[in-house]
C-alpha cells in the first residue's frame, strides 16, 4: 500500500500546491519521485516522530497540508503527546499516514506491529482515523482527505491489499460489501478483504452474512451499524488490531448506546509476542485472521 500512497499523493500534489510530503524514519529513496517533482515540498526526516508531528503542525499553521509518513507503531506511541496537543487540540489539517499497520511489519517483532494504533488514535481530539482495505479504496479515499477539517490518521496495512472485489467505501460512511441475513459482519482495514476468500467455507456452515466494511473509524457510521444490527441475529466484528480499543469496541459501545443486545463476539488480536515473529501471512494465520481459521471462528460465534 505504501507505493500505491506515494503515487497517488504525487498524482494529488500536482494539482495542489498546499500538499507537502514528510518522511520520517523511511529510506532515503522512500520519496524519490515526489522529491524529484516538487523539490521545495518535500522533507525527509530522520527517526524523529515528535519532531515531525511538532513540524507538520508548523507547515499545517502556515497554511499547507502535509501529509507524513511513518512507521505507525512508533508515530502513534512515540509521539502521542504532539499528536494530541500540536494537531489535534489545534484542529490542525496534517495528515498523519501510518506505514506497517496491523500485522505488516512482524519480522520486526512486536516493538513494530501497531496493534494498538487506533486505540489510541481514539483519544486524540479531532482526530479522523481511516483503514482502507485495498489499495483500490485507498486512491478512492486520499482524494477525499485534501479538504478534511482537521487531522487525519490513514492506516496502511501490507502489500498484499490488492482486492478488486466489491464496491468502494466514502470517508465517514459504512460500506456494506455482501448482502445477506442472520449474522452481521463488521470489519475494517484489509481483513475486509479477506472474507471474501471464506464466503464459501461459510456457506458450507450455513452462513449467509451480512458484511459491513468501515473504512473510517472516526467519524464512525453509528447509523449504519444500527440499522444493520437490528436485522441480525448476532454481531461479528473481525480486525487487524488488539480487541480492546479498535472497531470491536466502538460495535460495543455504539450498540450499548442505542440500546441495541445482540450476541457479539470480537475477532482480533492480542498481545503475545510469540505469535507477533514471521511473516505477514503466517502471523494472520496465527491470530485467525484468514483462511479456514477465521471461518471456523466466525461460524462458532453464530453457531
Amino acid at each position: 500500500m505504501r507505493g500505491t500512497y506515494r503515487k497517488t499523493l504525487q498524482q494529488l500534489a500536482t494539482s495542489d500546491m498546499r500538499i507537502v510530503a514528510v518522511g520520517c524514519d523511511l529510506t532515503y529513496n522512500s520519496m524519490s519521485e515526489f522529491r524529484a517533482a516538487f523539490p521545495n515540498r518535500s522533507f525527509m526526516e530522520g527517526i524523529a516522530e515528535q519532531y515531525v508531528v511538532g513540524m507538520a503542525a508548523g507547515l499545517a499553521g502556515g497554511g499547507l497540508i502535509p501529509y507524513v509518513e511513518l512507521v505507525a507503531a512508533f508515530g502513534t506511541r512515540r509521539a502521542f503527546e504532539q499528536l494530541f496537543v500540536d494537531i489535534g487540540l489545534q484542529r490542525l489539517p496534517v495528515r498523519i499516514v501510518g506505514t506497517g499497520g496491523g500485522l505488516s511489519c512482524t519480522e520486526f517483532g512486536p516493538t513494530h506491529t501497531a496493534l494498538d494504533d487506533l486505540a489510541l488514535l481514539r483519544q486524540v481530539p479531532n482526530m479522523a482515523i481511516l483503514a482502507p482495505r485495498s489499495n483500490r479504496e485507498l486512491r478512492h479515499l486520499l482524494s477525499s482527505t485534501i479538504e478534511w477539517d482537521g487531522p487525519l490518521y490513514i492506516r496502511l496495512g501490507g502489500d498484499t491489499a490488492d482486492s478488486d472485489r466489491g464496491p468502494l467505501g466514502e470517508l465517514g460512511r459504512a460500506c456494506r460489501l455482501r448482502d445477506g441475513k442472520g449474522a452481521l459482519i463488521a470489519s475494517t482495514g484489509i481483513v475486509s478483504s479477506t472474507i471474501f476468500d471464506i464466503e464459501e467455507m461459510l456457506a458450507k456452515g450455513g452462513l449467509d452474512p451480512e458484511v459491513l466494511h468501515f473504512p473510517t473509524l472516526s467519524p464512525f457510521d453509528s447509523e449504519a451499524l444500527c440499522e444493520a444490527a437490528r436485522q441480525a441475529s448476532c454481531v461479528v466484528v473481525v480486525e487487524e488490531h488488539n480487541r480492546d480499543g479498535g472497531l470491536g469496541s466502538i460495535v460495543l459501545e455504539t450498540l450499548a448506546d442505542a440500546r441495541i443486545l445482540r450476541f457479539t463476539t470480537r475477532i482480533g488480536t492480542r498481545f503475545d509476542p510469540k505469535l507477533n515473529y514471521g511473516t505477514y501471512h503466517e502471523a494472520t494465520v496465527n491470530f485467525g485472521l484468514r483462511g479456514p481459521a477465521l471461518a471456523d471462528a466466525i461460524l462458532a460465534a453464530c453457531s
